[in-house]
């Protein structure tokens, strides 16, 4: 019998993207566009709650603003990836502050990507299915 990757979307169900973000509007926003795209989405308003559902749900991508009242996306990033159970779960970390050094962090952290905000929907699914891709093909 051939092992899964429990973190590589399953061809069979919907990839499961959990949204880390503290912003309502732009929160709502994501998970309508991941939704009208083909995902499932499950959102986290602080860095424990994102914490939380990662642990009691599987998710296939983390896409994480940086800037949390609890958290930071760094420290999110820093602890999932020393969890050999989520470790190989893809991060996207995101801020729409502009602060030198953030995309190196993120790339230092663990993420698989950083995004600067704002965004276009384009840009963000871009980087999302190049992300599935990766992990899709074990990169």
């Amino acid at each position: 019998m051939k092992a899964l990757n429990a973190h590589a979307p399953d061809s069979h169900a919907k990839p499961r993207i959990l949204v880390i973000e503290d912003e309502p509007a732009v929160s709502i926003l994501l998970v309508k566009i991941f939704k009208n795209h083909g995902f499932d989405v499950c959102a986290a308003a602080t860095g424990t709650g994102g914490l939380r559902l990662i642990e009691e749900q599987k998710c296939d991508l983390i896409l994480s603003d940086i800037d949390l009242p609890d958290i930071d996306g760094f420290e999110i990033c820093r602890r999932i990836k020393q969890n050999p159970k989520l470790r190989l779960t893809p991060i996207i970390l995101m801020s729409g502050r502009l602060a030198e050094g953030n995309e190196a962090l993120a790339l230092k952290v663990g993420a698989s990507d950083y995004m600067s905000k704002p965004f276009g929907v384009n840009a963000i699914l871009s980087k999302i299915t190049a992300r599935f891709r990766e992990a899709k093909n074990g990169l």
